[in-house]
């Protein structure tokens, strides 16, 4: 399973972020780096906090809620968030990257669906479902890397 998961096609793209905007390196008082991981689907949420902990990354979450997302994306130290698009009851996640967007948290959006709001919000980078763990991981660099 994980083999065939590694094989599945990895759509990735990079946001446009100009240099000038870019933050650096970042870490927290205590050394440690913290993403936040929003996703609904239990499984794919557990796959993605295992990798953020695999890299030597604190996960925060994951939460699968909208307002649980925005409550954390307000109130946690976060250097990062990986954000699933399309929540429970069609709701968007995009409440939660207007509250990382004005902290200057650089964030990237998880989807299989093409919406226009997507593009037209500053994510460091867009994960196109399904992605591979290589992909994950490119995010995250760039995420660490914004």
């Amino acid at each position: 399973m994980q083999m065939q998961a590694e094989l599945r096609h990895a759509a990735f793209e990079l946001g446009s972020i100009p240099w000038q905007e870019r933050r650096g390196p970042r870490s927290a008082k205590d050394g440690r780096i913290r993403i936040l991981g929003v996703d609904d689907d239990v499984l794919l949420a557990d796959q993605i906090t295992e990798a953020v902990r695999r890299m030597g990354l604190e996960p925060v979450g994951p939460v699968g809620t909208l307002g649980a997302a925005v409550a954390l994306a307000e109130t946690q130290e976060l250097h990062g968030a990986l954000l699933d698009v399309r929540l429970q009851r069609e709701l968007r996640v995009y409440p939660v990257a207007e509250v990382l967007q004005r902290r200057r948290i650089p964030f990237c959006f998880m989807t299989a669906y093409c919406e226009q709001r997507v593009a037209a919000m500053t994510a460091e980078a867009v994960l196109y479902k399904p992605f591979s763990l290589s992909a994950l991981r490119a995010a995250i660099n760039a995420l660490l890397d914004a």
